[in-house]
């Protein structure tokens, strides 16, 4: 069974407590790991996140060489930050649009429902999106019928 909760509970959970939608995403990439073992959602998530907290980790480095003084090493470490926060995100949307591509393939060969989901809406609302889907497909697998 997929993960069943409404998108909008998601919504307000990741809004309120601000890591349960990271929580949520890797949830999501596990169930799409049981239906598609050669997903490699999960290790670019992971690798996203690490590059992303690198990020961090260098411009605090940075503000850190500027409050002292250091110009030279500002500049270098805005340039690092810059390639960490693409590759952060470069990773994080393969992690999502693998996911995308796993779920239109099983859902339409293995467990055919016609499934079909937008690449602009996987862009702008991935987490969301997907869930919205994945409780459709819940209900469907509960009752018998898709909504």
């Amino acid at each position: 069974m997929p993960p069943n909760m409404h998108w909008a509970v998601v919504l307000i959970l990741a809004m309120v407590t601000g890591i349960f939608g990271l929580i949520w995403f890797f949830i999501q990439a596990g169930y799409v790991k049981k239906i598609d073992p050669a997903s490699r959602a999960r290790k670019f998530l992971i690798f996203g996140l690490v590059a992303i907290l690198a990020q961090i980790v260098a411009t605090l480095a940075i503000a850190a060489a500027a409050a002292m003084g250091s110009n030279a090493a500002a500049a270098v470490g805005g340039l690092l930050t810059l390639i960490l926060a693409i590759a952060g995100m470069v990773l994080m949307l393969s992690a999502v649009f693998g996911m995308r591509r796993s779920l239109i393939d099983y859902f339409n060969t293995a467990e055919p429902i016609g499934l079909k989901l937008s690449g602009v809406m996987t862009f702008f609302f991935n987490i969301l999106y997907f869930q919205y889907h994945l409780s459709r497909i819940a209900e469907w697998k509960r009752t018998g019928t898709l909504v």
